[in-house]
């Protein structure tokens, strides 16, 4: 039976051999439900099971498969410019535009989306604010995540975006994510100060959110901790109350403790 007050390295080494046991019990199982002995058998000559053991081609199947999701992403492009038609995709704009404008939300949207696929793969600033207009359309509809997806597209397209920024950040709030939509104004503002003076309450508000959110986020994972860490010490007949850390008052330095 272990002492009355146990030493730091003692709980140390019965924590590891424990894991040890529990890891190669794990292995163990995990061999067994996956058939890895039927794994092991000699590869039938003529077979397309892949390369013998060491001469991997992990690097060239991930290289292969980059380069497919590439051509097919010039593919695609040249597809798309090959029915652009810009002239059309600025019509289509000033419509949804009107639309938009009428309330006609579902039928701005729908002008937008058109001129998205007839706008060139080139012009950027373009089919960024067109993502932008469809993203005001999502946000009137209250689908927040729309708003994410297509603020975000605006983005890559146009770093320099305010409005899309701005959006994202409204949407952001909505979805509860209050780091992500500080973080979004914060980018407008960098990209456009006199933003400041209008936003400033909004600031203050989401920074003392986005706090609050990593505070809970935090007790959450310390909460997800202890409980893993009980599970392990209570098969010894201990628990992370146990343990204490102690501040060192001259090195500021922090050691742990261990008492019944």
């Amino acid at each position: 039976a272990p002492p009355s007050k146990a030493s730091s390295s003692w709980v140390v080494n019965k924590i590891q051999e424990q894991k040890a046991e529990d890891a190669a019990a794990a292995a163990a199982a995990e061999k067994e439900y996956n058939g890895e002995a039927a794994a092991e058998a000699v590869t039938p000559l003529g077979s397309d099971a892949g390369p013998f053991e060491g001469e991997g081609h992990g690097d060239d199947d991930a290289d292969h498969t980059s380069e497919v999701s590439e051509a097919d992403s010039d593919r695609r492009r040249r597809e798309e410019d090959a029915m652009a038609d810009p002239a059309k995709a600025q019509e289509l704009k000033l419509e949804g535009n009107e639309h938009f404008k009428a309330g006609k939300l579902h039928d701005a949207r729908e002008a937008y989306s058109e001129a998205l696929h007839l706008t060139p793969s080139s012009d950027k600033k373009d089919k960024a604010i067109l993502h932008a207009n469809r993203a005001a359309c999502l946000q009137k509809l209250e689908r927040w995540q729309e708003v994410v997806d297509d603020c975000k597209a605006a983005v890559d397209l146009d770093p320099e975006y305010v409005k899309a920024y701005c959006r994202r950040s409204a949407a952001f709030e909505n979805l509860g994510r209050f780091h992500d939509s500080l973080e979004d104004l914060k980018k407008a503002i960098e990209l456009d100060p006199s933003l400041k003076s209008k936003e400033y309450k909004r600031q203050a508000i989401l920074e003392k959110r986005s706090q609050e959110q990593f505070d809970k986020d935090k007790d959450d994972m310390m909460g997800k901790l202890k409980e893993l860490g009980n599970t392990v010490l209570g098969k010894f007949g201990m628990s992370c109350d146990n343990f204490k850390l102690v501040q060192d008052p001259n090195t500021g330095g922090y050691s742990v403790s261990y008492s019944q």
